[in-house]
């Protein structure tokens, strides 16, 4: 299998509510964009490792051409257990443009299992504007 060529966005509704979205699946070790539209203040991830290895999600910092002026800081990376069930669960972001905001606008998040390849679910949702 393959990781999806690019991570879903689901957008929330201020004072209201969605359907939870279908997952991302997430099988082989690399990097995937999601196309956030330059709105990484507004974005959140939600990640499951189901695999009996741990798993380490880098969201990559940005290009400093385009407007990522704290790009210098580095990426951010999270560790998640291996459980092998599904019990360790993150959810990361919101992520600040000027260090992760790439040249497309996209956020790129790369997966790597600490052996073999992941077994993980990903959503992706952006908070609405505020009022």
């Amino acid at each position: 299998m393959a990781n999806p060529v690019a991570l879903t966005v689901t957008d929330l509704m201020a004072n209201g509510g969605v359907a939870q979205p279908a997952v991302n699946t997430i099988d082989t070790n690399g990097t995937v964009p999601a196309a956030v539209e330059g709105q990484h203040e507004r974005v959140l991830l939600e990640i499951i490792n189901a695999d009996d290895a741990a798993l380490t999600v880098t969201v990559e910092s940005g290009d400093e051409g385009a407007g990522a002026i704290r790009a210098g800081v580095g990426d951010l990376a999270v560790a998640l257990s291996a459980t092998g069930g599904g019990t360790d669960k993150k959810i990361i972001g919101p992520f600040e443009p000027a260090r992760f905001q790439q040249a497309d606008g996209k956020l790129n998040v790369t997966f790597l299992a600490a052996t073999g390849a992941p077994n993980a679910t990903v959503r992706l949702y952006r908070l609405p504007k505020s009022a």
